[in-house]
């Protein structure tokens, strides 16, 4: 059962460990332990985590729920993708679903598709060759993997068939591909990159043709493992560097290979084009301060580095873009003195405003006010930061008051104008609600969630006998399912999706331990506040009712109500 593997990868797994390689933690008390949250702009702490009760909760904008639910948000997976990553870590055996093969078969097929691209390279000198033509040393052929797929279109597919992996299972892990009903090498005839997620396990292939064949370089199908806006080429070839503070990001994975080999290792590669989110919380992870950009020297690669400048995460670093004396940083593995040239780079690196003045002004001349204008107009978005103290804005402003020869109130008072002009701001995390009824609903669900497991069922059947919440309610719907299915684990997951989760897990994470002893008491006096609730909205609506047609039958009912509502402020007052 699913439920008897979470609960043997939660054992297995520290909640605060996973979440450290997001976020920094620092201690906040027995068992807890805060950060900025990784899913919103903060510059004060509101994120905790609570490694007994097994929860991670923002009080900003109200993310919480467990290891699984962590795992879901930051890396944009599903429930099922989620908890088969964390399963793989944990060495915890998931059953398997409809004959599907699972997360630990699809890296095992990778492995042995790693293998036969790298007796492949071995046994075809003129990969080899090609290889060395490019400056690659036998050593960082070996440290990154690289191989080599042979022309023959069923070499890997007979290769896998040999271990007994189905061409299904082939075409699931990428490597495989199928049309018309028959399967074939997805890579033939090129260089083959291993692509690593950030615990150093084989995702995806990346394959580059040896000649001038199209497209140059070929990418594995995105699958359960491997979505390439969430990886880094590199990445843990790097990791080590990267937590002295300084990331060098580049596009190409010959680039991050060749700075590598050139004493840079700090280096890695997107696959794509500019950095995004997700990537930027891996650098993050390892606590970098500054990035510098060195995307190809060509029109795309500066787009790149803008959009990477542009990214929300962006604002946690400090960027810099580099000059580069050549096309890409490959190149200057072949020069003599292509490590000098690229230090000489980064110490030119131009830092994020001058990068962007520059790129504003481009081709513009700025004695004509018509040019002037273009680049205020392009600088303007990043100048209106939501930010009260953002570096990077403030140091805009003041080299467009130098540059475009603007006073500071001219460009406060253009700024204000177009801020007015601007659609209004999301808006804040949502209060808590209103309603009473549902508030107390939310403290019994914290209560009953915080038991242990194995007394779940009992006590919510319990509630379920003495209390009758109405029909479409959320305590309604949260014992019915318990009764169905009682897992912790399975209702805190259901009920994160409901609007009220973020306030659900804000009360658990609030909620003390209860003793055994008085356990009966504290159930006893939140039942009786929240019949309460539902009693004094029963006699609201009907005090309603008797405005509009006063009737002795609901004067009767009221006062009936009246004395409920006693009887049950007596039992949670303690009289």
């Amino acid at each position: 059962m699913d439920g008897e593997a979470i609960e043997a990868i939660k054992r297995r797994l520290s909640l605060k460990e996973v979440v450290s390689r997001y976020v920094a933690l620092k201690p906040a008390g027995r068992g807890r332990w805060k950060g900025l949250c990784p899913f919103h702009q903060e510059k004060t702490p509101s994120f905790y985590v609570d490694e007994e009760k097994g929860l991670f909760h923002c009080f900003g904008c109200k993310a919480g729920g467990d290891l699984i639910a962590f795992v879901e948000k930051i890396e944009g997976l599903d429930f099922q993708a989620a908890l088969e990553r964390l399963a793989e870590e944990a060495g915890v055996e998931l059953p398997k679903r409809g004959g599907v093969p699972n997360r630990k078969e699809l890296y095992e097929v990778l492995k042995l598709a790693q293998a036969y691209f790298q007796e492949g390279l071995a046994a075809h000198p003129e990969a080899r060759a090609y290889l060395e033509g490019r400056g690659l040393t036998p050593e960082s052929l070996a440290r990154f993997g690289l191989g080599y797929a042979p022309p023959k279109g069923d070499g890997l597919l007979t290769h896998l068939a040999r271990h007994g992996v189905s061409p299904e299972e082939g075409l699931k892990a990428g490597v495989l591909g199928e049309k018309g009903g028959r399967y074939y090498d997805y890579f033939r005839g090129r260089v083959t990159f291993p692509i690593k997620d950030h615990l150093g396990r084989i995702v995806a292939f990346t394959g580059r043709a040896l000649g001038d064949e199209n497209p140059k370089y070929l990418n594995s199908p995105e699958t359960p493992l491997f979505r390439k806006r969430e990886v880094l080429f590199a990445y843990p070839e790097s990791k080590a560097k990267l937590r002295e503070g300084r990331a060098i990001v580049v596009e190409g994975l010959f680039d991050a290979i060749a700075l590598h080999q050139m004493g840079f290792p700090e280096t890695v590669a997107v696959l794509g084009s500019g950095l995004s989110e997700a990537q930027a919380r891996l650098l993050k992870a390892q606590e970098v301060r500054e990035v510098y950009l060195a995307f190809d020297a060509d029109e795309a690669g500066q787009k790149a580095t803008l959009q990477s400048l542009d990214l929300e995460m962006a604002r946690q670093f400090l960027f810099y873009a580099v000059r580069l004396p050549a096309k890409d940083p490959g190149e200057l593995l072949l020069h003599p003195e292509g490590p000098a040239l690229f230090q000489r780079a980064l110490e030119e690196a131009l830092p994020e405003v001058d990068f962007r003045f520059q790129e504003a002004a481009k081709g513009l001349a700025l004695s004509r006010p018509e040019h002037k204008r273009k680049v205020l107009e392009a600088l303007t978005p990043r100048m209106l930061s939501p930010e009260p103290f953002d570096p990077v804005a403030e140091r805009l402003k003041a080299l467009v008051v130098e540059r475009l020869g603007l006073s500071p109130r001219e460009l406060n008072e253009y700024l204000q104008s177009r801020r007015r002009g601007k659609p209004p701001p999301p808006p804040p995390p949502k209060a808590e609600p209103r309603n009473r009824a549902l508030l107390l609903e939310l403290d019994v669900i914290a209560l009953l969630l915080s038991l242990p497991q194995e007394r779940l069922l009992e006590w919510v059947r319990y509630v379920a006998d003495h209390v009758w919440p109405p029909e479409g309610s959320l305590l309604a719907e949260f014992l019915e399912l318990a009764q169905k299915e009682p897992r912790k684990d399975y209702l805190r997951q259901v009920l994160s999706r409901k609007e009220a989760g973020g306030i659900l897990f804000e009360r658990l994470m609030l909620a003390p331990e209860v003793e055994e002893a008085r356990l009966p008491e504290v159930v006893e006096k939140a039942l009786a506040r929240l019949r309460e609730a539902y009693y004094l909205e029963r006699r609201s609506k009907l005090k309603e009712l008797l405005q509009q047609s006063p009737s002795l039958e609901l004067l009767r009912e009221i006062q009936e109500l009246d004395q409920a509502i006693e009887a049950e402020r007596r039992i949670y007052r303690g009289l």
